[in-house]
């Protein structure tokens, strides 16, 4: 078990990892804020400006990996970096601590503050300028909604769940491109994971146009469980996957691909070192 993992060499291993590159984490962490700050102050809907702020945190995401792991660009810093005392194990799962414990928390209070701030500016506007009260508040505005109120947030394009879900997944894209691209591991994992949404998008159109038939056109398919499609009259239709077909594709997408990549970097770890 000790050879697998042990605290005390664990915790040297963060301290070498924040000694070395948590300048640089920090600066990525404040160029990240920073155009969060615009968007809010630029953007004309609130809800623009909340699922802005979620899609740069998910492409923040992959800079820090791809800085975490950019140990193998050059042959004697692989080295260095593959012949610490530590474990694979130890190894990936300080990636995780990273991301999930130290980054993602940080990431989300800071973003938590910027929104409350914001929104209780426009709310007290709305009062002090021109005198609506909080009931033509709701009325006027359904779209002033804290970014994190799932329930009320229904028009965000990117709500906060399905950004924990996408967080996870590029996280695990950019460990595993990481892991197998030793030169130019980001944009070769950019490349590769595009093409792959490119391709599935393309499949699942062309499968759902089979199923449905011909006299029917597929407009889009979202998320493989939500389709619009015209008659010959063009007429549009949204049409829905039944809800345990819905739940089960849901999951597998927001759970088991995510956790399979980052098992995948954990394997890609022990392949390193042979």
């Amino acid at each position: 078990m000790n050879n697998t993992f042990n605290f005390r060499r664990f915790g040297l291993l963060l301290r070498k990892t924040i000694y070395e590159k948590g300048l640089f984490l920090g600066g990525i962490f404040v160029l990240v804020i920073v155009p969060i700050l615009f968007v809010y102050n630029l953007a004309t809907q609130i809800t623009t400006s909340q699922s802005l702020s979620f899609i740069i945190g998910l492409f923040s995401i992959t800079i820090i990996v791809n800085i975490l792991l950019n140990n193998f660009s050059k042959k004697s810093i692989a080295a260095s970096y593959l012949t610490l005392p530590c474990s694979n194990f130890e190894k990936w799962l300080s990636i995780s601590v990273f991301a999930f414990l130290l980054y993602l928390p940080l990431f989300l209070a800071v973003l938590k503050v910027i929104d409350i701030l914001f929104l209780d500016y426009y709310r007290e506007l709305a009062v002090t300028k021109f005198h609506y009260s909080a009931k033509q508040i709701e009325a006027n505005f359904p779209h002033i909604k804290y970014n994190f109120d799932e329930k009320d947030n229904s028009k965000l394009i990117m709500p906060f769940t399905k950004f924990m879900a996408n967080f996870f997944g590029l996280g695990g894209v950019s460990v595993v491109g990481s892991l197998y691209f030793n030169q130019k591991s980001y944009l070769k994992s950019a490349l590769i994971f595009l093409g792959l949404f490119v391709a599935f998008s393309f499949l699942g159109d062309l499968l759902f146009s089979f199923i449905i038939g011909e006299k029917v056109t597929v407009s889009g398919v979202f998320n493989f469980t939500e389709a619009v499609v015209s008659d010959e009259n063009k007429k549009t239709y949204p049409i829905n996957a039944a809800e345990s077909i819905e739940n089960l594709i849901k999951y597998f997408m927001m759970i088991f691909i995510p956790m399979a990549l980052w098992l995948i970097g954990l394997v890609r770890f022990s392949d390193k070192e042979l």
